[in-house]
């Protein structure tokens, strides 16, 4: 069984809690172990500072330009990770992070293991 849809056919959708919109590809895929969206993002804008209660993220940056921080448990930055188109990165779950946009883009992002509301914002 397989489930199919094309990225054109998809409204974006506002993130309340970020500067961007999504395409919920999960939504309409109904993935059962994963959680994928595409994230699009203009210059400056950001997602939320934030760690997830169990979802492992894979990020895979498909335009543009960004920059992956990350922050201790204080919520004091402790590193920034440049990403460019083609770059992927995996980010466990206790990790506090958030994605920056510097050049408007379009991030591919699964959350694994398939779980509702998962995120927890820091600040």
């Amino acid at each position: 069984m397989y489930e199919h849809v094309n990225l054109a056919d998809l409204e974006p959708h506002d993130v309340e809690s970020a500067d961007a919109r999504v395409k919920a590809v999960g939504y309409e895929l109904r993935p059962r172990k994963m959680r994928p969206s595409v994230w699009s993002f203009d210059a400056g804008g950001s997602g939320p500072m934030h760690y997830q209660r169990e979802q492992e993220e894979l990020y895979h940056v498909l335009s543009g330009a960004f920059e992956l921080a990350f922050a201790g448990d204080d919520g004091e930055e402790t590193e920034a990770l440049d990403l460019e188109p083609g770059d992927f990165v995996v980010v466990s779950p206790d990790e506090v992070r958030q994605l920056r946009c510097v050049e408007a883009g379009e991030v591919f992002v699964v959350g694994a293991p398939n779980a509702k509301d998962d995120g927890v914002v820091v600040g």
